[in-house]
């Protein structure tokens, strides 16, 4: 069975390889990436993503929340996490999760598991 595929969106290097690390631990397949421009194409080069996991003050044309909500535009079936140090954000979708920083994997594990577990189909 093919492992489902995340796409992390961190301008840090040494963030970007933890949260690279924390996702193949919870048994993910992980790409990354340091800007929102390098984010978009990927998406647009590949059908594979499943999530993405993004600071939301990252460098690009679009900061996180402007790609999420691209994202879920262009995308529908692409699951989104969120992360940044701002404790609180308003108007967050309710059907995207938000992480504030520092993060512990078991967070990140739960937020994949939610939001990538199979949608059961109910037939009459």
């Amino acid at each position: 069975m093919e492992k489902l595929v995340v796409l992390v969106v961190e301008d840090e290097a040494i963030i970007r390889i933890e949260a690279v690390q924390m996702i193949k631990d919870a048994g993910y397949a992980a790409l990354d990436v340091p800007s929102t421009d390098d984010a978009i194409k990927i998406l647009e080069s590949r059908s594979d993503i499943r999530a993405v996991f993004t600071e939301i003050r990252v460098p690009g044309r679009l900061d996180g929340m402007h790609l999420a909500r691209a994202i879920a535009e262009r995308w529908p079936s692409v699951r989104l996490i969120a992360t940044s140090s701002v404790p609180k954000i308003d108007n967050f979708p309710a059907d995207w999760r938000y992480i504030p920083k520092p993060y512990e994997s078991g967070q990140i594990a739960a937020a994949l598991r939610a939001l990538l577990a199979p949608r059961l189909r109910i037939v009459n």
